[in-house]
């Protein structure tokens, strides 16, 4: 049975066409990144209702997300946007400080391990070891080194790295975190337990979350 497809289906196909940087819905609706759940339940929502009902409703929400004033009361001023994403920024900032502060420089991996610190350079640049750029010099993470592993460091790092949806600092928080999907365990555990295709399939998990 072929279905009917109305304008406002239309019109609503074009805006998830037309949209740059979030999902769109079936419904037309704007997905909010870390909210699938949510998001899902209000298209189900417009769904259900008439079709001017749900036009009306997107017209509120703006393909630009400026919500209608009248509606949905008067939206952050420019002052109070900026102070958000500064207190974002420190977060950010912090988080990066921690994992820094919690890092081997390359002498002292490449000690600890008993290789030259070309070595050390070499291995992250393949993706064995991570590690970021503090200034000019490389630091890098603790978690990802234990001796109970063959080469000093866990499995599975250039694999995670490329699996997972976010930058070094939010795969620090991740991978030191107990983790249900993982039976309790850290993901840096797993992975120096020789789990690493469980790690590689939970980070997927993380990855679809994220969009």
């Amino acid at each position: 049975m072929a279905t009917r497809t109305t304008a406002g289906d239309r019109r609503t196909q074009t805006r998830a066409k037309g949209s740059t940087g979030r999902g769109r819905t079936a419904s037309g609706l704007s997905v909010i990144e870390g909210s699938p759940g949510f998001s899902a339940a209000v298209d189900d929502a417009l769904r259900s209702v008439s079709e001017p009902v749900r036009e009306s409703f997107l017209r509120g929400v703006g393909e630009n997300d400026d919500l209608d004033a009248a509606l949905w009361g008067p939206g952050p001023t420019p002052t109070q946007r900026k102070e958000a994403a500064l207190e974002n920024l420190r977060r950010q900032f912090t988080a990066r400080h921690a994992v820094v502060g919690h890092s081997l420089t390359r002498a002292e991996a490449a000690e600890l391990l008993e290789v030259s610190e070309q070595a050390v350079l070499d291995r992250i640049k393949s993706g064995d070891l991570l590690g970021l750029k503090k200034g000019r010099e490389w630091r890098l993470p603790l978690w990802q080194f234990n001796a109970g592993c063959a080469h000093g460091f866990v499995p599975g790092l250039a694999r995670l790295r490329d699996e997972f949806p976010g930058g070094l600092v939010s795969l620090t928080e991740w991978v030191t975190a107990p983790n249900v999907d993982l039976d309790g365990a850290t993901p840096a555990q797993a992975l120096a337990g020789d789990r690493v295709d469980e790690v590689i399939a939970v980070a997927a998990i993380a990855t679809s979350a994220a969009w």
